[in-house]
């Protein structure tokens, strides 16, 4: 199952029904889809799925500016393997980060804040382990 999909399907396995809808089309490749941008926040269809798929394009291990992240998805998409139908040419990866670029735009601007000052809040390191061990802050 597609990573989206999964996460969101595992949402609902879990009880989290109402949070499915918001994760189901974060990663990456729903910018590369054809009917992206349609909707009203970045193309997703409510301001908390945005907001989810903008984490997701900024953080890994740590938090990374937008250019770091591309970098890595440059490697992945643009050198996928011959006949796959997953590689992603240089005009379409542009697009695709067009598109990254606004959802960065929209929803910095809806939280009042610059990109640059995107940052993980200290309290987070401590949550992420609590729940890597199944506990409830």
């Amino acid at each position: 199952m597609p990573h989206g999909e999964g996460s969101a399907a595992w949402l609902r396995e879990h009880g989290h029904v109402e949070l499915a809808p918001v994760v189901a089309n974060h990663p990456v490749t729903c910018l590369a889809d054809a009917g992206f941008g349609n909707g009203r926040w970045a193309g997703f269809e409510s301001l908390e799925a945005a907001v989810v798929a903008y984490a997701d394009k900024r953080a890994r291990q740590r938090l990374l500016p937008m250019d770091e992240r591309f970098s890595v998805w440059r490697r992945k998409y643009t050198v996928a393997p011959a006949g796959s139908g997953k590689a992603w040419s240089e005009d379409r990866l542009a697009d695709i980060r067009a598109r990254a670029d606004r959802l960065e735009t929209v929803v910095c601007r809806l939280a009042g804040v610059d990109p640059a000052q995107v940052e993980r809040l200290r309290w987070t390191a401590r949550a992420l382990v609590s729940a890597r061990n199944g506990e409830r802050l």
